[in-house]
Parts: C-alpha cells; sequence; structure tokens
C-alpha cells in the first residue's frame, strides 16, 4: 500500500513538474526543448567533450551529438577542437545558452520557493534527511544496472550475463561451457591473467582475461 502511494506520488510530481516547466519554455524560451534545455543545463559553466557530454546525461554519443548540433545552430552552444587533439571537440555555453541556464535556473528557484512556502520547515526538514537517504539508496542501486565485462567484477561476485560479445565462435564456446546470455556466475578468482568462475550446476570454469572481456554482466542482488 505504502509502495503504490510512493509510486503514484513520484509520478504526479515528475508530470506537473514537467507541466510546469513546459509552460514556462513556452512562455520564456520558446526555440527550445526539453531535451536541449537539460544539455544546457548539463553544460553548465563547463567546457566538455562530446564523451564527457554523453556521460554526464546518461546518454548515447550519438544522441548527444544530434542535440549539440540543433543547439549550435540556434546559437547556444559553441563547439571548438582541441588544439592537442584534432578529433576531440570541446562545447560550452556561447552568451545565449548561458541567459538560458540562468533562466531555466532561477525558474527552478522559483516554483521550489512556491510550492514549499506553506510548508513548516521541520517538516521541509525531514521530508530532504528522508529523501536524500533515498537518493543515496538509488545511487547505490544504480552499481547493480550497470553492465561491465566480468574482468571488471571483484572475487565473490555474483553476477548475471546479459550480454557476450564478439564472433559466433567465441558465442558457441561460452554455451559449449554452460556459459549464455541470462546464466548466473560467481566470480571465484579475478587477476590480470583469468577469471575463474562458478557455474550454477557448482562446476568452475578459468577464462582468460581476454575472452573475459566479452562475458557482459550485472551484479545480481543477494
Amino acid at each position: 500500500m505504502v509502495l503504490n502511494r510512493m509510486n503514484e506520488v513520484i509520478e504526479d510530481f515528475y508530470k506537473l513538474f514537467y507541466e510546469t516547466e513546459d509552460l514556462a519554455l513556452k512562455q520564456g524560451i520558446k526555440c527550445l526543448t526539453h531535451t536541449e534545455l537539460h544539455v544546457i543545463e548539463a553544460i553548465d559553466t563547463d567546457s566538455l567533450t562530446m564523451n564527457e557530454l554523453s556521460e554526464r546525461l546518461g546518454i548515447t554519443m550519438g544522441t548527444a551529438t544530434v542535440a549539440v548540433t540543433k543547439l549550435a545552430e540556434k546559437g547556444f552552444i559553441l563547439r571548438e577542437r582541441s588544439d592537442l587533439d584534432r578529433r576531440k571537440v570541446f562545447v560550452s555555453l556561447s552568451k545565449k545558452g548561458n541567459e538560458a541556464l540562468g533562466y531555466h535556473n532561477n525558474y527552478h528557484n522559483m516554483i521550489i520557493s512556491s510550492i514549499t512556502k506553506s510548508i513548516d520547515p521541520k517538516d521541509m526538514e525531514t521530508f530532504l534527511n528522508v529523501f536524500e537517504a533515498i537518493l543515496k539508496n538509488l545511487r547505490n542501486k544504480i552499481e547493480y544496472f550497470k553492465p561491465d565485462s566480468i574482468t571488471e567484477f571483484p572475487k565473490n561476485s555474483i553476477v548475471n550475463i546479459v550480454e557476450i560479445k564478439g564472433t559466433p565462435i567465441i558465442k558457441d564456446f561460452f554455451k559449449g561451457k554452460g556459459i549464455d546470455v541470462y546464466s548466473t556466475l560467481k566470480i571465484t578468482k579475478n587477476n590480470l591473467r583469468v577469471v575463474t568462475v562458478e557455474l550454477e550446476d557448482g562446476s568452475t570454469f578459468e577464462i582468460n582475461s581476454l575472452d573475459a572481456k566479452n562475458l557482459i554482466a550485472v551484479k545480481k542482488e543477494v
């Protein structure tokens, strides 16, 4: 019952918050989409490579490139190639981009102040403490959802295989050893040379580190 109510409250909050943000955009910066505004917010006062920007936003490089191209065409973003490595492109906010960022930040401050002014400060303090605890738990939980090579998991980790990279021969090789997508493995040894895993049937298998990098997994909750 409490979980259902919490889900409803969170969903309603995000829905209403983005509705008000959309209204603010239409009144202030009509030429920007939510996505473009969040790109501006992510860059802030920094000068970032495209890789850094995509990581900060949690999106693919391709998606970030499309957004940056549109923002550059609209005059909100500046792009500059590195003098040391011409393959690298740094993005930063133009004067117009900084004005949009300032407008967005002022809007956030205004709306938060407006919707919380009637709430008792003690209740706000309690709410913030609880919400910060939830955020901390969520950050920790993200680690379980991040796929990575099994070479990156420490000894005694229990993982679920979500992808097997490489050629069909490599995939068939692992399948022949009882390792396939959705297999659960326990890392019993992990060093620079080999990774030893224990399969669900209790058998163990030693894999050289180069081959082990083809096994992409997420940490399993225990």
